[in-house]
């Protein structure tokens, strides 16, 4: 029977994976939270301590990496068996295999690198100004993160774009145009007026949005055709990461910074400072937690959906940062705080549309999403079937009711 009345929204079911979300929204608070904590004292400092954390964070999925190979050794030793000795292609085509992925894994790093050391660059150089836009004042960078995934995607992982994703990118950019205009509204009252360095510093953290829109996209790249596991990749990036560490760092260890009524302090002697009180030492560590399971969380994200899934992480991560500025600072910190709600909700109205959690089924915004794509395949099905026990099946009708049944649907 046709049902009578046509559905216009669809809600494919949540499965344990959606989780994940979940996870990476508490985690991300809870970064923040730490990061604010004591950014404030030792600005600077901080910065160029966190470079450090990170790479000991993506050091320790080592653990998870090694306990995962363990379990998976007997197979691939059972595999080899089977290939037999004289399998001579098989074997230079791993060794290939092995070169290209050394290469991919390097570009990786090297992108996450600079884009992690960009901001920490431009405060060194220009610490005596003091510098500094508030994260809730770049509200902008966020939709700048979701294009670039789309287009990176499209570009290196071929991704096809339908008339849904169109959709959610039309409201995209409606709300990049009202939140720039708060955006430099906020940072013009703040700054009374936009200097030169407060738009580099801007092109700065975009630059940054792109380098790592292109490492997301890349790293999925890397998990499908390279073969790599969310953990083998970090532990990768951390042995590449700390090399270009200790080149970035070296220049650094007799270099003295002026430091605004603190005068001239080594880097190093800063980060020590840090360490007077106890209670940042505990700080640290779970900072440095924090930052194994953010990064773990972000690739397996990546992993087992996709990098413009990931979008809707970055986009609940923005409305956390959101939220503690309001409870830190309180209500009255943020100007037009309805408005700056309803684009957040908009945001992630459109990135759940992007990525078929909401189905709309009107203007053939539905047609080539996954959940009707399934749906059309068991009307064949279910077709082929009826084919199959009838001799003579009145098809034509059949199929005809069944597509008509699934656009009521």
């Amino acid at each position: 029977m046709i049902p009578n009345k046509k559905k216009y929204f669809f809600f494919p079911k949540l499965q344990l994976k959606h989780l994940l979300f979940l996870l990476f929204f508490i985690i991300s608070i809870l970064k923040k939270t730490f990061q604010m904590h004591f950014e404030k004292s030792f600005k600077l400092a901080v910065d160029f301590l966190k470079l450090y954390l990170y790479d000991i964070g993506d050091f320790f999925s080592i653990i998870p990496f090694l306990i995962t190979k363990k379990r998976t050794q007997t197979k691939k030793l059972e595999k080899k068996t089977k290939r037999g000795k004289n399998d001579i292609k098989y074997l230079h085509t791993d060794v290939v295999k092995d070169s290209t992925s050394f290469k991919n894994a390097l570009l990786f790093s090297i992108v996450d690198f600079i884009a992690q050391i960009s901001p920490v660059v431009f405060y060194i150089v220009k610490e005596d100004q003091k510098l500094e836009v508030r994260t809730t004042n770049l509200n902008t960078i966020v939709i700048f993160n979701i294009v670039f995934i789309m287009l990176f995607s499209y570009l290196i992982l071929h991704t096809k774009f339908y008339n849904h994703h169109l959709f959610a990118l039309l409201i995209d950019i409606f709300c990049f145009i009202i939140l720039t205009v708060f955006d430099f509204i906020k940072i013009y009252k703040e700054k009374e007026g936009i200097s030169t360095m407060a738009i580099i510093y801007l092109l700065i953290k975009t630059i940054n949005v792109i380098l790592y829109s292109f490492s997301n996209v890349l790293a999925k790249f890397l998990i499908l055709y390279n073969f790599f596991s969310t953990y083998g990749l970090l532990v990768a990036k951390s042995i590449f990461d700390l090399i270009f560490l200790i080149i970035f760092s070296s220049p650094f260890i007799f270099k003295k910074i002026e430091i605004k009524n603190e005068g001239s302090k080594l880097i190093f002697s800063m980060i020590a400072d840090i360490f007077k009180e106890k209670k940042y030492y505990i700080i640290v560590i779970c900072y440095t937690l924090i930052s194994f399971l953010y990064n773990n969380l972000s690739l397996k994200i990546i992993d087992v959906f996709s990098p413009n899934h990931f979008a809707i992480s970055r986009v609940l991560e923005n409305m956390g940062v959101f939220i503690i500025d309001l409870i830190i600072n309180g209500i009255y910190s943020e100007d037009y705080i309805a408005i700056k709600i309803i684009v957040y909700i908009l945001l992630i109205f459109s990135t759940i549309i992007f990525n078929e959690f909401l189905v709309i089924n009107i203007f053939n915004f539905a047609k080539n999403t996954k959940l009707f794509l399934d749906y059309e395949f068991e009307i064949e099905n279910c077709i082929n079937e009826e084919f199959e026990e009838n001799e003579e099946p009145n098809s034509t009708i059949y199929n005809d009711d069944r597509k008509l049944s699934l656009i009521n649907l």
